[in-house]
């Protein structure tokens, strides 16, 4: 069974592959924590952390995750 953000998670991914700071040789990880380098990835950045946040929330881990 795939990971349960795997989707968000690529779609995440890509997109920061796009920024400038990643093209230049930046590491990914200081990319993201770079307001301004991860803006244009805000959309794809807010539901992954939706999708890890529905993770710990009791009542959605009873339901299922919902797919983004």
């Amino acid at each position: 069974m795939p990971k349960a953000c795997s989707e968000a998670a690529l779609s995440l991914l890509t997109c920061m592959e796009k920024t400038e700071c990643v093209k230049k040789g930046t590491p990914l990880i200081e990319c993201m924590k770079d307001e301004i380098a991860s803006d244009p990835c805000r959309a794809q950045r807010n539901a992954y952390y939706t999708c890890k946040h529905s993770q710990l929330n009791m009542r959605t881990r009873i339901r299922g995750v919902r797919v983004y």
